[in-house]
């Protein structure tokens, strides 16, 4: 038994990749030098097994993935017929019969087959080229006996397409520094279009399903002041260059938070690059606001670095590029205050049935003091709507506070505000006389007596933190 064709079968597309192939007339099984005398009886049969899937270097595809299909006789007797027949490593019947083969009339005998390779994602091989297998192919009579084989008949095809990304290559850069000088930005956060630009060089590459990460690779810092990246976002905007558009990437416009871990901004693209055509995406940063920027210990400028990575769809990392995200903050030094305090820690014990009775307090005498040279305001808030103990909670409001301004100083207003983690007023400071510029309040931490949550409350030490914020009126 012989054979002859067995290559030349070629997926060249993504299309191809994904809808399969027919290669008609693929492979012509011959049977030659049959004795004078043979005679084959309807029922004898072709089969046919894989010795191994097919195999490129270590990429391979499984043998079942492809089948045979009886096309035409070239030579030899009528009556054959057969489905498709799907490779596999035990032997499978390749044909039926029901004329009658004899020799030497039927001397020599050969038989066409199609080749159909099924389309999927399994054709999306790391590795393009040709991918090979042998095949052994048994005659057998109508009694089921073994007349003739051979096991070694090469067979292959040819993968060009490919899905690897490889030689696409990333860079990009960060856009103009937005600046937070007024407190009313600090408050609001905001949102700073185009603030990213990533830039694709796919060099040969037209690889689609690929997706594109990020991650923070540390805080943005300012020195020794830190906002940690969790605070601040990327959106998609718009693809500023080239191509494929967004409607084909098929990318949404999700806000997705930084973290030090990877984060999808582009998930499996639904459209592939085009070769040797560069192609940049505009990304926007979402900065919140509010107390992760108001507790910051310095103006200047805040830097984070960000790893950008491209991975293909196989999940393989094809390039990465290191991108800084930066703001700023001017406000804290648009106006000349200082704050400091004395002993700033506050502990409120409830340590006896009596302090749930009677509520318990603690007072700063002096322990805040602003020097400062124009009018203001201070502000508090705490940094959370809750004081915590792990899982436990109550609400910050259980807790008050009370500002007392030092005896002659009329002119200055104080406020007792129940804690919250909202702006509340606590100090009005109008006066610019100069015996003003330098005043120490004192601080009156406290709660409630017979409070119902504070009675309720499982024990523990529950603890948040509290933030000071002076505004020139």
């Amino acid at each position: 038994m012989g054979a002859y064709g067995g290559g030349g079968a070629n997926i060249t597309t993504y299309s191809e990749t994904q809808s399969g192939i027919t290669s008609a007339n693929y492979i012509t099984f011959t049977i030659q030098n049959v004795p004078n005398g043979t005679n084959f009886l309807p029922g004898w049969t072709l089969k046919v097994r894989a010795n191994g899937n097919f195999m490129n270097g270590l990429s391979s595809v499984s043998a079942q993935q492809v089948s045979l299909k009886f096309r035409s006789v070239e030579a030899g007797p009528a009556g054959i017929s057969g489905n498709a027949v799907p490779l596999a490593m035990s032997d499978a019947n390749l044909i039926t019969t029901t004329n009658t083969w004899t020799a030497p009339s039927d001397y020599y005998v050969a038989q066409k087959f199609d080749l159909m390779i099924q389309g999927g994602n399994h054709l999306l091989v790391p590795t393009t080229g040709t991918y090979s297998t042998t095949l052994t192919v048994s005659l057998y009579n109508h009694l089921g006996v073994l007349v003739s084989f051979n096991n070694n008949i090469p067979i292959s095809f040819n993968i060009s397409f490919s899905n690897s990304c490889s030689g696409a290559i990333l860079a990009g850069s960060g856009g103009n520094a937005y600046n937070f000088d007024t407190y009313a930005k600090l408050q609001a956060g905001a949102t700073v279009t185009d603030a990213i630009s990533v830039q694709y060089n796919p060099n040969a590459a037209n690889c689609l399903g690929w997706t594109l990460k990020v991650r923070a690779n540390g805080n943005f810092t300012n020195g020794s002041s830190v906002i940690l990246p969790q605070y601040v976002s990327l959106r998609f905007n718009r693809v500023s260059q080239g191509v494929p558009g967004a409607t084909a990437i098929g990318v949404t416009n999700t806000v997705v938070p930084l973290s030090f871990s990877d984060a999808s901004l582009i998930t499996q693209s639904s459209a592939a690059f085009q070769t040797y055509t560069f192609t940049e995406h505009k990304f926007d940063m979402l900065i919140q606001g509010g107390t992760p920027l108001q507790v910051v210990t310095a103006s200047g400028t805040y830097t984070c670095p960000l790893v950008f990575s491209l991975y293909n769809q196989s999940g393989q990392l094809v390039s990465t590029t290191n991108i800084n995200a930066t703001f700023q903050i001017s406000y804290n030094n648009s106006f000349n205050y200082t704050v400091s305090f004395v002993n700033p820690d506050v502990s409120l014990q409830y340590s006896s049935p009596s302090a749930f009775t009677s509520g318990v307090s603690v007072t700063k005498t002096n322990g805040l003091k602003i020097t400062g040279y124009t009018a203001y305001q201070v502000i508090m808030k705490t940094t959370s709507s809750n004081l915590t103990d792990g899982v436990k909670t109550m609400p910050v409001s259980v807790v008050n506070l009370q500002t007392t301004p030092p005896a002659g100083k009329p002119g200055i207003i104080s406020f007792t505000r129940g804690l919250s983690a909202s702006d509340q007023i606590i100090i009005t400071n109008g006066m610019t006389d100069y015996t003003y510029q330098t005043v120490d309040y004192t601080l009156r931490y406290y709660t409630n007596g017979n409070n119902s949550t504070v009675n309720a409350a499982a024990a523990g030490t529950y603890a948040t933190q509290i933030v000071y914020i002076v505004l020139p009126l």
